[in-house]
């Protein structure tokens, strides 16, 4: 999954953000630690929803990128536009709605 994701999302960082990208993304973290630690726990590989293979993309360390992205309201449209048609929909609406980003597809 990381292998199909990863290029999309990479496709959506744009030529200005990729140096200084790490440092975004980990002020991304940093901002939001406590709340991505409730929507990991709740949702993620060892959660009782991942049973029934939702939010798979919780599973994967793209998942902060793919969480990232749509967070940025610049980039929520570019994401969904680039992703729809590339990978399935239910990947990433299932990491917009309980991180309570309106679902990009």
């Amino acid at each position: 999954m990381t292998e199909d994701v990863l290029p999309v999302l990479w496709s959506v960082i744009t030529e200005e953000e990729r140096e200084t990208y790490p440092e975004q993304l980990e002020e991304f973290v940093s901002r939001y630690r406590e709340r991505l630690v409730r929507l990991y726990a709740e949702y993620g590989p060892q959660s009782v929803t991942a049973r029934y293979g939702r939010h798979e993309l919780l599973a994967c360390p793209v998942s902060l990128i793919a969480l990232e992205r749509p967070s940025c309201v610049r980039s929520h449209f570019a994401l969904s536009a680039r992703w729809d048609g590339e990978l399935p929909d239910r990947w990433l609406n299932d990491l917009c709605g309980p991180w309570g980003v309106a679902e990009v597809l």
